[in-house]
Parts: C-alpha cells; sequence; structure tokens
C-alpha cells in the first residue's frame, strides 16, 4: 500500500512518468536519459525544495537516502536541469492548481472569491546570469504572482527577470478571473486603464493608489463617518486626467493602518461598507506571508543553477512542493485540528520529518482514498 505521508508517493500519484514524458514531446525536448531522465528531474526539485538541499552538490550527497531518486552526480544534475525546458515544470504547475484548487471555500466574503496581486525579486550575483539583468552589479528573476488568500495557495504565477514592473505584467494575471472575484493589490497595480478593463468585464478590484492621481467630480458616497474611526474618507470620483482618466466613477476610500499612516485604494465595489474594503486591502498581506515562507521554508532565494531552465524549473519546482503541501494541509485540517493545532509551518515540517501523529496520517491516507485513485484511472493530474 502506497505510503500518501511521503511527498516522493504523492509525486508519483500526481505527476506520472507519461505525463513528463507528453510533456517533453510538447516542448521539443528528447530525453535520451536512462539513469536520470527528465521526470527524475522534475521530481527532485520538488523533493529538493521541501528538504531543503543547498546546491547540486549538496544533493549528491543526500540522494543516495532518497529512495525515489536515483543517485547522479551533481554535474549530471546541472547539465539535466540545463537543458530540460523549464515550461515543462510550469506547465505541471498550472495543471495541479486547476485539479486541485478547487476546496471548499470558506465564508470569507461570500459570494465572492479573493484573490491578492503582487510580486517578490529574487537577487543574485552571478557571471553566468546576466540574461537576468537588473542593475549593474546584481542580476534578479520576478515572480509575479496571483494569490488565492482564502485557502493561502498561489494559483497563477509569471516570472520574468527583475526588471519587468508589476503594472505591465497585471492584465496576465487578470486574464482567467473567476466570476465574482475581487482583486486586491498594492501601488504597483495602479493603472486607469486597468480599473476601467476591469470595471466592464464585472470584475472588481480593491487597489491602492498613490497620492499623485488625480481625481475630478469628487461626491461623498456613504452616510457621515464616524470621526474617531479609521476610515477617513469615502467618496467617488473620475480617477486620472486626460487620455488616463477613467470613463467611469469609481469609489476611493481612505483609511488608516495600525501605525496611522493613511492609505487611499480604489474600488468598484459600491455596496460594501468602507470598512470591509479597508478589511479586504490588508487581506493582501497574507501574499507578503506567502513570500516569507517560501523563501525562508523551501529555500527559494538558493539558486542552485544558472540557465533560465535551471532557475525556473527550481522555481515552479518549490512552488510545486508549497502547493501540494498546502493542498494537503486545507483539504485534511477539519479532520484532526480538535486534537492538534499545527500551524502549516508546523505541519510541513512533521509531514517531511515524517513525525506526524496517528490521526493526521490517517486523514491523509483517507484523502488519497478519493483523489488519488482519480487521478491514476484518468491518466491526469
Amino acid at each position: 500500500m502506497s505510503n500518501f505521508n511521503k511527498l516522493s508517493e504523492i509525486l508519483q500519484t500526481f505527476i506520472t512518468e507519461e505525463e513528463v514524458k507528453n510533456l517533453c514531446e510538447k516542448w521539443g525536448y528528447t530525453d535520451t536519459a536512462r539513469k536520470f531522465s527528465a521526470h527524475d528531474l522534475v521530481h527532485f526539485f520538488i523533493i529538493s525544495s521541501a528538504k531543503k538541499w543547498e546546491s547540486f552538490r549538496d544533493a549528491e550527497t543526500k540522494m543516495p537516502k532518497e529512495k525515489s531518486l536515483p543517485s547522479v552526480d551533481y554535474s549530471t544534475l546541472a547539465k539535466k536541469a540545463q537543458h530540460v525546458p523549464y515550461q515543462i515544470l510550469q506547465e505541471l504547475f498550472s495543471r495541479l492548481v486547476k485539479r486541485l484548487g478547487r476546496g471548499v471555500r470558506r465564508a470569507l466574503f461570500k459570494p465572492y472569491k479573493l484573490f491578492a496581486v503582487d510580486s517578490t525579486t529574487i537577487t543574485f550575483q552571478h557571471p553566468d546570469r546576466s540574461w537576468a539583468g537588473y542593475t549593474r552589479t546584481r542580476h534578479a528573476i520576478r515572480l509575479h504572482t496571483k494569490f488565492d488568500v482564502e485557502k493561502g495557495q498561489p494559483t497563477q504565477v509569471v516570472q520574468t527577470t527583475g526588471r519587468d514592473h508589476d503594472v505591465m505584467v497585471a492584465p496576465k494575471l487578470y486574464e482567467d478571473l473567476e466570476s465574482l472575484s475581487i482583486i486586491t493589490g498594492d501601488r504597483g497595480y495602479a493603472r486607469t486603464s486597468d480599473f476601467q478593463d476591469l470595471h466592464e468585464r464585472n470584475q472588481f478590484f480593491v487597489i491602492r493608489v498613490a497620492k499623485f492621481f488625480s481625481l475630478s467630480e469628487e461626491l461623498e458616497h456613504s452616510a457621515p463617518l464616524d470621526a474617531g474611526g479609521k476610515v477617513k474618507v469615502d467618496q467617488t470620483a473620475f480617477i486620472g486626467k486626460g487620455t488616463r482618466k477613467t470613463k467611469s466613477r469609481f469609489r476611493l476610500v481612505t483609511f488608516t493602518d495600525n501605525e496611522g499612516n493613511e492609505i487611499r485604494v480604489a474600488t468598484n465595489l459600491m455596496m460594501m461598507s468602507p470598512e470591509d474594503i479597508a478589511y479586504i486591502y490588508k487581506l493582501r498581506w497574507q501574499i507578503e506571508l506567502f513570500f516569507r515562507w517560501v523563501k525562508g521554508n523551501l529555500d527559494l532565494s538558493n539558486l542552485f543553477g544558472n540557465s533560465p531552465n535551471a532557475v525556473y524549473s527550481q522555481v515552479y519546482g518549490t512552488l510545486i512542493s508549497y502547493f501540494l503541501l498546502r493542498w494537503i494541509y486545507n483539504e485534511t485540517k477539519e479532520e484532526w485540528e480538535i486534537l492538534h493545532s499545527y500551524t502549516f509551518i508546523e505541519f510541513t515540517r512533521r509531514y517531511i520529518a515524517h513525525t506526524l501523529p496517528m490521526e493526521v496520517r490517517c486523514a491523509i491516507k483517507s484523502l488519497f482514498g478519493k483523489w488519488g485513485s482519480l487521478c491514476v484511472s484518468t491518466g491526469k493530474i
């Protein structure tokens, strides 16, 4: 019987050798290796991130203890990572999100679904990474991310070099929004043309705007506000000027954060209370916590290779590792949380170390009794 309390067994269920083979054909990669295949490389990047291996050399010493991976030297790992198209792991991540990202949603803002958008920059110094130019002395990649706030999971990632600004990539993150979605983002995503486009597509947003954004024909929106409350202004106006002025009137809510700093957000949510709009923006912080967790706990900032294929394959391997661990946590928590109050971090550490108690392991086994058999029978991720 499969032990689904091991990450390697889960990978065998959701990322099959046949699936990787088909993706190799799609992206024009001929895998002739017998000892260490493209399928092995996919599993390597996912497992190495979860177990916090530090480099290809470090992996060479630890792989003999990992029964699910063949033992090879670091140069074999480096060469394989350089040549296997990173789009294979990118597509595997996208398919996992579509396949597993439909769990039970909490009643946070029913009937709305709340997504945060933001990016994180990973900088490094290495002459062989000049393809990722950023400053005169440093290179960087940037991960532009759409994040399901309620589930704590990324749903889309667009990778670029560090020079690509958030506002230019934002439309890609808005393409496949579910109905009744709310997008919340910081000032890097404030562009009047995007406000108008989202509004005309019947999509909702709460996005911070800078003080220099011009307003015209301002009108008070809600009843008189509590003078002692954190919401200071609730109004509607046209945003921008000249050719950048919005065709529609939008709502602008100004409130203070816990340090007393004023924050102004633009939104097309006209019926919601200003306090709820302020709260939605504050929930954007969840994506910042995700970036910190991935960089700190899965060691995303420590890149093994130098080529775009090696770097982005490691990135998507790390994202797959996070997504699977978070999915298992979300889907099983209700069955064991009365007995064990594990945070996601504690759950992950115990899962990787194989020290979860019996009740939690049984819940995971039950979960894969439903999902694992379905994946095997359909041959799909």
